[in-house]
């Protein structure tokens, strides 16, 4: 670039070509950042009214809706590691929340 040359700036550098993180999708993608925070805070508020950690409102609606079942299958529906859906289920029975028993069909397998 010659020194006589000036270049303006972007209008808009959120969109600027090479931005990172969410800003460089947009504006739209911006906001939708937003509500998503705003809305894990506020969920996190209503769910510690009842005695539960943000995530275990997706194990109870799974189970809601599909009723008793197997621990393994419970933690392929919700796509989480083992170890946090065991984490999760243990704080949920002690609260009162599940019930985890022995399948009788499988003795190793436990039902939620």
């Amino acid at each position: 670039m010659k020194a006589d040359t000036v270049q303006a700036p972007p209008a808009d550098p959120v969109c600027t070509p090479g931005a990172s993180g969410v800003a460089a999708a947009g504006p739209v993608s911006l906001a939708v950042s937003r509500v998503a925070r705003l809305h894990r805070i506020a969920a996190g508020k209503l769910l510690k009214g009842l005695g539960l950690y943000p995530g275990q409102e997706f194990v109870m609606m799974h189970l809601w809706e599909a009723g008793a079942v197997r621990q393994s299958e419970l933690i392929k529906a919700v796509e989480l590691d083992p170890s946090t859906v065991t984490k999760m289920l243990q704080r949920l029975e002690q609260a009162g929340h599940v019930r985890r028993r022995p399948d009788p069909a499988d003795r190793r397998a436990v039902l939620v």
